[in-house]
């Protein structure tokens, strides 16, 4: 006869669980919580009421689906903050695909670092790198690692009518590697390119040790940018030239220096972009103004232009060198120039001298440019554009103006209902 054999089961044990301590907290509007400590497999759970207040978290142990879906809940500052925690997190900011609408930065005093976001409207991220700000009463601190080192961050938040700026500032480092790391790991994660830079050196506060140095990093980490400002308190010829030969700009490039004798540089791109600012201008020759025939504004402030480089520069104009020119215009001071003589700059130009009427000159794209005058000198190009010289003095400055007449620019006389008085 068999034996019956009956083999039993091991019951399953009941987790672990140990009430440890019984406490509360108060949070920043007096509520006080209180809670439950326990500890399940070695993690401490906070319990009240039955429900788990979040404590400790393995995040990266979520499915990918509920981790995308909770990074994407993520505001931009802190899925930055989530980026810096290790190589993993680094990747998973990445494919969240956060792509800013603008991405600024000022480096030379210090450094800033801004950010604006389409899904944030009226919402700007301003990260501060040993800038000298002084800090407010209700500025928050905290102290955290990174690479090890104790950092320690001040927040701020400032709100203005519809827009919201959170001030992150980030104190006791090392600015220049500090500076460039933060922007390789942004461009990383972020996917996206730097829109705008200023340059700002101060020979006394003088964080930015190389101008072509950093110039040549920049463009290694993108070919161009829309925007690049430099502005230096003294110049050093070789270092500037380099500086000058790397750029590549695609809307906007605003240069002021001052100027050296004998100081003169050129070259084919610096100036290949839309809109050309430069101050205390004396090194610009009329081969540097030829070489923004692509330009659609051009501002030069104290050349050292004459009759008969102006003459030479509207005559280009007329033969149709600056296809896409709407506006040009530079300025110098009454003592450091003679009076230009019409006569002279339209040399060899057909014209249509205006005189007595007051007339309205006014780009739609710049709200803040509008020009009033009585007097003008009306021209063609060899395409049938037209386009308008002015003269004026305003408060010991002599202003030259070439004003092309497109579609988006208004030219009203005082008849005209879009005539508007300043």
């Amino acid at each position: 006869m068999k034996k019956r054999v009956t083999f039993k089961l091991p019951k399953k044990k009941k987790k672990e669980e140990e009430e440890i301590v019984t406490g509360s907290f108060t949070d920043e509007s007096n509520i006080i919580t209180e809670y439950h400590e326990r500890t399940i497999y070695n993690v401490k759970v906070l319990y009240k009421d039955g429900l788990v207040i979040p404590s400790e978290f393995n995040f990266l142990r979520l499915p990918m689906i509920p981790l995308q879906m909770c990074l994407k809940m993520m505001e931009p500052s802190e899925l930055i903050d989530f980026s810096w925690c290790s190589k993993r997190t680094k990747e998973w900011a990445k494919s969240i695909k956060l792509k800013p609408s603008d991405f600024s930065l000022m480096f030379g005093e210090g450094a800033e670092i801004n950010l604006r976001f389409d899904e944030y409207p009226g919402i700007e991220w301003r990260y501060h790198l040993n800038r000298a700000l002084k800090f407010k009463n209700d500025d928050c601190f905290e102290t955290r690692k990174l690479d090890g080192e104790d950092l320690s961050i001040g927040r701020r938040t400032e709100i203005t009518g519809p827009q919201t700026t959170y001030h992150f500032i980030i104190i006791k480092l090392p600015t220049e590697p500090c500076f460039r790391a933060w922007i390789e790991h942004l461009c990383y994660i972020l996917k996206s390119p730097v829109n705008n830079f200023l340059l700002l050196i101060n020979s006394g506060n003088f964080h930015c040790k190389s101008l072509s140095e950093t110039v040549d990093w920049f463009f290694n980490l993108q070919p161009s940018i829309e925007a690049f400002e430099i502005r230096l308190k003294e110049i050093y010829d070789e270092e500037l030239k380099r500086a000058l030969d790397r750029l590549r700009t695609t809307r906007n490039i605003i240069l002021d220096f001052p100027s050296v004798d004998g100081f003169r540089h050129r070259n084919q791109t610096m100036f290949n972009t839309d809109h050309v600012v430069v101050r205390k201008a004396k090194w610009i020759t009329i081969d540097n103004l030829l070489d923004m025939k692509n330009c659609l504004t051009i501002r030069i402030l104290e050349p050292n232009f004459t009759d008969g480089i102006l003459n030479l520069f509207i005559h280009k104009w007329v033969d149709g060198h600056f296809p896409h020119l709407e506006y040009f215009h530079f300025t110098i001071e009454n003592e450091e120039s003679v009076k230009f003589n019409a006569n002279l700059f339209l040399e060899g130009i057909e014209y249509e001298h205006e005189d007595d009427c007051n007339r309205m000159f006014k780009r739609r794209e710049d709200g803040d440019l509008t020009i009033w005058t009585h007097e003008g000198w009306h021209i063609r190009n060899k395409n049938g554009i037209e386009a308008s010289v002015l003269t004026l003095d305003s408060e010991g400055s002599y202003y030259f103006v070439l004003f092309v007449w497109t579609e988006e620019s208004i030219i009203a006389t005082e008849d005209d209902e879009l005539f508007e008085w300043p």
